[in-house]
């Protein structure tokens, strides 16, 4: 069962940044699912076969399919990896292999970091970095609380750091009554990456992207981490005829 659960956040939650723009290639992805269905793939291999898919539709499948926790931090160029439409036609491609094809020619560099594969536009801007790169003397949270959450404070934490003139936050996030209650550990002076990197690694695992403006604004409210949990979708494989 899907419901609204309360967050204090000054800007929307979630994923639908860039899962707004791809819209128009969603034949080529999984829909959410209360408690979809899994199927065994030990050697984490990655299927995806679809004629106009976003190298970003790629992406999201291969973590989906390999339960890969990955990150995309977004560069000057925000639609880079929506831009072109591909024909793609992967079957039981390696993960790293299926990653390193997605972003080919979209000007973006593929890193592993631990268990999470980061993938960093080549054109991020010094206020871009800084904020990926930001420390924190902590990042906590009491008790338990879902990925998504976790995902909204660290915006906040992020927004407030970087800008100590910010009052406070107000909003909504949408949740399910089964979402994965996990629980923070983190390092003292942890960056934005490695938290985000932490995150999306618990539980079922997910993704995180870093929005952030590429230069310097009154208004922040676009600046944020964005986590999509791979807990509500399917690990099958994605075959469009």
């Amino acid at each position: 069962m899907w419901k609204p659960a309360v967050c204090v956040l000054l800007l929307s939650c979630g994923f639908a940044g860039l899962n707004a723009q791809s819209q128009q290639a969603a034949r080529c992805s999984t829909a959410q699912e209360f408690a979809p269905v899994l199927v065994d793939n030990p050697d984490l291999n990655v299927t995806f076969k679809c004629s106009q898919a976003t190298p970003f539709d790629l992406i999201q499948a291969i973590g989906r399919q390999t339960r890969i926790p990955i990150g995309v931090v977004l560069g000057r160029e925000t639609d880079a990896l929506l831009k072109e439409r591909r024909s793609y036609d992967l079957k039981n491609a390696a993960a790293e292999s299926a990653l390193r094809e997605a972003v080919q020619n979209t000007g973006y560099t593929l890193n592993q970091e631990g268990p999470v594969w980061v993938l960093t536009a080549n054109d991020l801007t010094s206020r871009q970095n800084l904020l990926l790169t930001q420390r924190y003397p902590e990042f906590k949270l009491d008790g338990s609380s879902t990925m998504v959450k976790l995902g909204v404070s660290l915006t906040m934490l992020m927004l407030v750091t970087a800008n100590p003139e910010i009052q406070g936050f107000g909003g909504s996030i949408l949740g399910s009554t089964n979402d994965e209650q996990l629980t923070a550990q983190v390092p003292s002076s942890a960056s934005t990456e490695e938290i985000a990197n932490m995150i999306v690694s618990q539980g079922s695992k997910g993704m995180w992207i870093l929005r952030v403006s590429p230069d310097p604004s009154a208004d922040v409210s676009s600046d944020r981490v964005d986590i999509e949990p791979y807990q509500h979708y399917s690990n099958s494989p994605n075959v469009i005829e």
